[in-house]
């Protein structure tokens, strides 16, 4: 018994041994073939990882190499472009002087215009003589309006020389349509854009011409007669313009006069009806008196001589009066500014016949500028134009305007009107602050909105600026 139970044990022990062994081993077998996944995974990811870096490294070199041919093909394009550049400004350069030469001369001929009509202008002998002629020789020229390139067959591609005199017809047509279209409508103000805007054409239509045969190019004398051409026009409009602000100068000064003249007429009647009246009063007084005593004499004698010096108040009046409207020389210069136009030191110093003269600076900034204007001075004067003349010739070099001296305005201080005053002897009323109130409370309304408008973070900033 003991003998079988002994072998029972032994066989259990056996099989618990067994089946220890086998799942031992089974276990070894699946981690050796967990090992081998994973090594032949890792081998998969190191090919396909360097698979992918040769192709990066590949499409990297291909990326580089095209950045360089684009580098080096953008550099010889740049280089191009400055060799371009260099002759698109050599060409503008010389166009421009040729721009500044036309400007100058506008200016000295504007300035040495004489007051005319337009019917003056329009038969002119020199404008239509001038015009003429250049508009009959630039014809010519138009028909064969291309150089350097007939005479010299033997050297040039018979192909290109027939464009090239194809091109000839069309390059003059083209640049006298141009010069007729800005010379209609060019404006004495912007004679130096149409002058510029021509020599571009020209560079231009030269460029083209030069892209068949480099050789070729725009008849000179063609260039030269076509500037010439809006020149005269140029000159023409300002002349045009200048006699109409002339004369609308003229007809506003025979306004002002006229109306300096219904004022003294106004007060000369005025102070001629005071005068009937004082001197009528004075007679009756006079005769009352004649039939008092002594001592009653004695006292109406004060209020006799108050109605005689109120008598001879009014004569003055009325003689003041009469001088003004008989059209003398007397009047106010007034000396006055307005910062939020035109800034600060800028004033304009005119004359005004008028017996109130405010009346004439109310006039000034009613409507053509935005601010009514601050009085420095007000001179009364008995030959108020030729004091008006003296301060003029004296700041002469300080107008804003120096084409049209009809435009009073000059860049000059206060303090320097006095000082030429004192030398002439002339005791004048100085303001020297201007209160440009209207300017001032337009500029803080304006910041108040700006803060408003802005973000808190911004505030600060602002404020700081103002």
């Amino acid at each position: 018994m003991d003998y079988y139970f002994a072998l029972l044990a032994f066989l259990f022990f056996v099989i618990i041994v067994l089946m220890a062994a086998h799942r031992y081993t089974t276990k070894q077998r699946l981690f050796n073939k967990l090992i081998s996944n994973a090594k032949s995974r890792s081998m998969k990811i190191v090919s396909e990882a360097k698979a992918k870096k040769a192709e990066t490294d590949a499409d990297i070199n291909r990326r580089i190499e095209d950045i360089n041919n684009r580098e080096a093909a953008s550099d010889a394009r740049i280089e191009r472009l400055k060799e371009a550049d260099k002759e698109i400004r050599a060409r503008l350069k010389e166009s421009r002087a040729l721009i500044d030469g036309i400007t100058d001369r506008s200016c000295q001929h504007a300035a040495d215009i004489e007051l005319l009509t337009e019917d003056d202008l329009q038969s002119s002998k020199s404008y239509v003589d001038d015009r003429k002629a250049v508009k009959a020789r630039l014809k010519k020229l138009a028909i064969d309006a291309i150089d350097n390139v007939r005479g010299h067959n033997a050297d040039v591609n018979v192909g290109k020389f027939v464009a090239i005199s194809a091109k000839a017809d069309m390059a003059g047509a083209l640049l006298l349509s141009v010069v007729e279209m800005l010379c209609s409508k060019v404006t004495a103000s912007s004679g130096h854009l149409a002058a510029e805007k021509l020599a571009e054409t020209i560079i231009a239509t030269e460029a083209l011409v030069k892209a068949i045969d480099s050789r070729a190019e725009i008849n000179s004398e063609m260039k030269t007669l076509l500037m010439k051409r809006l020149e005269i026009e140029i000159n023409y409009k300002k002349a045009k313009q200048i006699a109409k602000e002339e004369q609308r100068e003229l007809r506003e000064q025979q306004r002002e006069e006229k109306k300096a003249r219904e004022e003294a007429m106004k007060v000369q009647k005025e102070a001629e009806k005071e005068e009937a009246i004082k001197a009528a009063a004075i007679a009756k007084l006079e005769a009352e008196l004649a039939e008092k005593s002594e001592q009653e004499r004695l006292a109406y004698q004060e209020q006799l001589n108050a109605l005689k010096s109120e008598l001879a108040l009014a004569q003055e009046k009325m003689k003041r009066a009469k001088s003004r409207a008989q059209e003398t020389k007397q009047g106010h210069v007034y000396i006055i500014s307005n910062i939020g136009s035109f800034g600060e030191d800028v004033l304009k110093i005119g004359m005004t016949r008028r017996l109130e003269p405010m009346d004439r600076v109310r006039e000034l900034g009613d409507a053509s500028v935005p601010f009514t204007f601050d009085v420095h001075a007000l001179i009364e004067s008995d030959d108020a134009p030729n004091l008006e003349s003296i301060l003029h010739r004296l700041f002469d070099t300080k107008r804003l305007n120096r084409v049209n001296h009809r435009k009073e305005f000059f860049r000059v201080s206060i303090d320097d009107v006095e000082k030429e005053l004192n030398k002439m002897h002339i005791d004048a009323l100085i303001s020297r602050v201007p209160s440009a109130d209207e300017y001032y409370q337009s500029l803080k309304i304006l910041n108040t909105h700006t803060k408003v408008d802005l973000p808190d973070n911004q505030l600060n900033e602002t404020e700081l600026a103002i």
